[in-house]
């Protein structure tokens, strides 16, 4: 019976100390996150909250003809972020990121113009400390050509150039009387190549010049090791 009475002891005790360390960890995580932890180590703690603007210089130039999805990107901060007395994003602060979607410029459909999208994931300040983040996606688009407006200018000169070519070539197989038929033959023609030209016309890709200065929101908080002023 004390046996018994002594095994049941200790299996009370067993998982009453499960329970302590498992609480224990719980407290600990939560005021590790609060930052209380690093004030009592020296360290002042800010959440920067979201929808805080970064401005953004970029490191090197993006283009929709040359980059792909996934190459990595490079930005340093050009006005740093102050949350009361504490410098939270100094100057000079690094942002990585990447590009997350890439559409090159078309020869057909108009010439439809490129794309690019690019992402911040992390900052590092200065000193050396590297954060995770989230920024809002930041796409870039080429103008394209018209294809109205190409359509035009390349149906309106193809006509001309194919007016005076049915001249000639009535002029020489029909006389004179065959020149009225010739021109306007040669005006469909030329037409028609000008339209074709319009079409197969490529693009314009999009392209960012390296130190181009953007600006990106922060979408979710990301707690720093502040600096004083």
């Amino acid at each position: 019976m004390t046996s018994k009475k002594s095994k049941d002891n200790k299996i009370v005790i067993g998982l009453v100390s499960i329970i302590i360390v498992l609480a224990g960890a719980l407290i600990f995580t939560q005021v590790n996150n609060s930052g209380i932890l690093n004030r009592l180590f020296g360290q002042n703690v800010v959440t920067v909250p979201a929808g805080i603007k970064l401005n953004i210089s970029l490191q090197s130039s993006l283009s929709s003809g040359a980059n792909h999805t996934g190459d990595i990107i490079t930005g340093t901060i050009t006005s740093p972020i102050v949350i009361g007395e504490d410098i939270v994003i100094p100057f000079n602060s690094t942002v990585i990121g990447e590009v997350i979607g890439v559409s090159s410029a078309e020869r057909f459909d108009g010439g439809k113009g490129g794309s690019i999208s690019i992402r911040f994931s992390s900052i590092q300040t200065p000193d050396g400390k590297k954060y995770p983040i989230q920024t809002s996606a930041i796409p870039f688009y080429a103008g394209g050509r018209s294809r109205l407006a190409m359509g035009v200018t390349k149906t309106v000169l193809g006509a001309a150039t194919g007016a005076a070519l049915g001249t000639a070539i009535g002029a020489i197989a029909g006389g004179k009387r065959s020149i009225g038929r010739g021109a306007w033959s040669g005006a469909a023609i030329g037409g028609g190549i000008g339209a074709t030209t319009a079409l197969v016309a490529k693009g314009q890709e999009a392209y960012v010049s390296g130190g181009a200065q953007i600006i990106v929101n922060l979408e979710q908080p990301v707690q720093i090791v502040a600096q004083k002023k």
